[in-house]
């Protein structure tokens, strides 16, 4: 029987709780651009088994990935 996890909203676009985009303030040539696209193309399948479901929603992988990273 497989659960089907459900991660909390992972939009690093939203534009809510600031007033623009924080992408306008990133150099094209910035190190945080790569990192990023690094982690979106990563396969993080695995971490699934990790997750539990019960309680409240956990954040996405790649979001807590980049913010540890």
């Amino acid at each position: 029987m497989s659960t089907k996890i459900h991660f909390r909203d992972y939009n690093p676009k939203q534009m809510i709780l600031f007033p623009q985009r924080l992408n306008k303030d990133i150099a094209e040539n910035d190190p945080v651009l790569v990192v990023d696209a690094v982690i979106d193309n990563l396969k993080l399948e695995n971490f699934k088994k990790l997750y539990k479901e019960r309680g409240r929603s956990p954040y996405h992988p790649k979001m807590m990935l980049k913010a540890v990273i």
